[in-house]
């Protein structure tokens, strides 16, 4: 039994949060190095091939809400999890817990843990800087990349303004003063039509703060995590290493990363291989918010890509 941590009312119930009530998705924690209890969900047939969505910053398992039934349906084995610090997941707060190194040893513990080996992983924003660096390092853990506005290509210029404002001092309220209003701006700033982030989008995003721990991860991660981009010789060296050239997803209407697409074409340049989607009207969690346009090029790609491995 894991323990729960103090929690801070108003927020959705843990029993409550996604996937509660969809019968067709199972969920179950995972015992990591260093006491680190992950929460995964997964749905299709454990037996067939597996797909591993990856969430990013501030985000959860929720974001992939709608990816479960049609990959399932296409003959995969689905697992997505509540990275380290997010959603259910547990929120360590020692020294360089949310540094890329450690998330990366993070994720490849999990595929070791639950036999993932040349799975498929479909990957958002800073979760794709995460799962490019393990395909990098891991070879063999990886049979196909698909990236959706990953970090590691862009400027994230929002971050070095939030690291100002979030020094260590504040670390001692901060995870009390999470309020509904900034989860909601948040939310609407990822996605091209704000519009389009209902109640219950605002609720399931919201809920993670109820535990003191999440917004001190959420600081963590903005001062501790990797957010500079790689220069575009090493990179493009880095992803000629690959086993299979990896998928980007880029959106034209990206509000939280900016100049992807001049480093993709740089990149293209200096001999990196790569399959590009370009979706103009997409905003950065286009993923979640569009996942009718981003599937059916994933699925193309994911066909081929371990088809090929």
């Amino acid at each position: 039994m894991r323990n729960s941590p103090p929690r801070i009312r108003g927020r959705l119930a843990p029993e409550s949060m996604f996937p509660a009530g969809r019968a067709d998705i199972r969920t179950c924690y995972v015992g990591l190095s260093g006491g680190l209890s992950l929460r995964i969900a997964e749905a299709g047939d454990s037996s067939a091939p597996p797909i591993v969505l990856v969430h990013g910053w501030g985000a959860s398992l929720y974001m992939w809400r709608a990816w479960f039934a049609p990959l399932a349906q296409a003959g995969y084995r689905v697992l997505a999890m509540d990275l380290p610090g997010h959603g259910l997941s547990d929120k360590p707060q020692g020294a360089g817990e949310y540094r890329l190194a450690r998330q990366v040893e993070v994720l490849r513990e999990l595929f070791e843990a639950e036999g993932l080996a040349g799975a498929g992983v479909v990957a958002q924003s800073m979760g794709g800087t995460i799962a490019l660096e393990l395909s990098v390092r891991h070879a063999t853990a990886v049979g196909a990349l698909a990236l959706v506005n990953p970090a590691a290509f862009g400027r994230a210029y929002l971050q070095p303004p939030a690291r100002l404002l979030t020094p260590a001092a504040v670390e001692r309220v901060i995870g009390w003063v999470v309020p509904r209003w900034a989860t909601g701006r948040a939310q609407r700033l990822a996605y091209a039509d704000p519009s389009r982030v209902t109640e219950q989008d605002v609720d399931e995003y919201w809920a993670p703060s109820q535990d003191p721990g999440y917004a001190r991860a959420m600081r963590r991660l903005l001062h501790e995590f990797e957010w500079r981009r790689q220069p575009v010789d090493h990179m493009a060296s880095r992803l000629q290493s690959l086993a299979s050239p990896p998928l980007v997803v880029l959106s034209g209407r990206d509000a939280l990363l900016r100049d992807a697409r001049p480093y993709v074409t740089a990149l293209q340049r200096a001999g990196a291989v790569l399959h590009l989607l370009e979706l103009p009207l997409g905003g950065h969690a286009v993923n979640e918010e569009e996942p009718e346009a981003v599937l059916p090029g994933v699925l193309a790609y994911l066909a081929i890509a371990l088809r090929r491995g």
